[in-house]
């Protein structure tokens, strides 16, 4: 059965200025941590719907992800993991930003659907939400807010 994680923030930073960091599919090494590199398979345009990033983990792992939907009208990012050490598979996963007009911040979400290993339900929520939040704390501290 499906499950699903939902995180959110506000990020002290207009959301142009988050969107330019976040849509960069090639560049999350630059802003997460644990991320050690990233390279776009096949020399494709990192923005190109069907786009895999190789993302090689500090600890030495290897997390391969296609990208599948790339808005910028709705400014938001969304991509599949085709493989890698998660305690997860079927794992599908959006980055949305909307602005707070009146303070000129970003609220931001970050949501995945993916299936759990057996009898590890639990674990695998616990997870995302623990790789999401603290995403986000490292998107801020990059962002310098």
């Amino acid at each position: 059965m499906a499950e699903r994680v939902f995180v959110s923030t506000v990020i002290n930073a207009p959301v142009d200025r988050v969107w330019r960091v976040v849509r960069d599919f090639n560049g999350l090494p630059n802003w997460m941590a644990g991320m050690k590199s990233s390279e776009i398979e096949g020399g494709k345009d990192p923005s190109a719907i069907g786009a895999v990033r190789k993302v090689t983990l500090d600890g030495g792992g290897v997390l391969r992800e296609r990208l599948e939907q790339l808005s910028e009208e709705e400014r938001q990012i969304t991509y599949s993991v085709l493989e890698g050490p998660l305690p997860v598979r079927e794992v599908l996963t959006s980055m949305r930003l909307l602005p707070i007009t009146d303070m000129f911040w970003t609220y931001a979400e970050w949501t995945s659907r993916f299936t759990p290993e057996s009898g590890k339900e639990k674990e695998g929520t616990q997870y995302l939400t623990r790789v999401f939040n603290a995403g986000f704390r490292q998107l801020k501290r990059h962002l310098g807010v």
